[in-house]
């Protein structure tokens, strides 16, 4: 089978008339010399919108742009959200939940061009994702708004930064095997350990149970922990050696530039690691 040919978006914002040719000539001088992308030497160069940008990304993948101005959260989504990640995905992952469509939810993002990211958000919300376009500075004006939001986390996540404490209550089948994978394989120390929970540094806390016991049917709950260790690539040496099933390989971080990798925990649980 042939790969998708993306057109390329250059030629898109030329063929709508958004770009001239020249201009187009002039930016591909520049990324040749910088090597920045496309989008952002067009906006520092004020040679188009981001509206007009995120409308030709979204005609170059085959997504529909959406205008998020004056945007309103569709209440139904508040019955479904909290049930499937927490309030910190949201910007770790940089959407904005839109509505529920049958048994897929509609999200808008910004960049399409992390297919290996939104591949990893649909993965980690469990259920159909279809994705809109919008643009950066409207995804960040909506997601200030959040605080008109009732996101009702209901105690299983306290609200800290990911560059923080993990802070998550995770429920687990096994105690043994998780205990195993987060004291031996990432290093966390154990504060306290009885029948009912144990207790790590970092915030994290591992009862008996299941997320999904009592979740609508046909959604399914995984957790997203956070996790510093001191030596991130022996870390994820081992990782592979120990056949931990790894979703996003050691890599740079965009915000940041530090290395990081995602692995799953024995329940299925997404865990992103990261030096401090």
């Amino acid at each position: 089978m042939q790969p998708l040919k993306r057109k390329k978006i250059g030629e898109i914002l030329v063929e709508r008339g958004d770009l001239n040719p020249s201009d187009l000539s002039l930016v591909l001088a520049i990324i040749k010399t910088t090597g920045e992308r496309f989008g952002k030497v067009c906006l520092v160069n004020s040679l188009i919108t981001e509206e007009t940008l995120a409308k030709a990304l979204a005609e170059q993948f085959g997504m529909e742009y959406v205008d998020l101005n004056g945007f309103k959260i569709d209440e139904a989504i508040l019955d479904i959200f909290p049930h499937i990640l927490p309030q910190e995905a949201i910007y770790r992952y940089h959407f904005v939940p839109l509505k529920p469509s049958g048994n897929a939810l509609v999200l808008a993002v910004a960049d399409p061009t992390d297919v290996i990211k939104l591949d990893e958000l649909e993965f980690v919300i469990g259920r159909p994702v279809i994705f809109k376009l919008a643009t950066e500075s409207a995804i960040e004006q909506a997601l200030q708004k959040e605080e008109e939001i009732d996101w009702d986390l209901k105690g299983i996540f306290e609200e800290k930064p990911a560059e923080q404490a993990c802070g998550a209550k995770i429920p687990v089948a096994s105690f043994e095997k998780s205990v195993r994978f987060y004291r031996d394989l990432l290093g966390l120390s154990i504060r306290k350990q009885s029948l009912e929970e144990v207790v790590f540094d970092q915030g994290l806390v591992l009862v008996p149970g299941t997320y999904n016991a009592n979740l609508p049917e046909g959604l399914t709950l995984r957790a997203l922990v956070y996790i510093k260790v001191s030596d991130i690539e022996e870390c994820f040496s081992n990782a592979q050696k120990l056949d931990i099933r790894i979703i996003s390989k050691l890599a740079q971080g965009n915000a940041n530039g530090k290395l990081f990798f995602r692995c799953l925990d024995p329940d299925g649980n997404v865990v992103e690691v990261f030096p401090p």
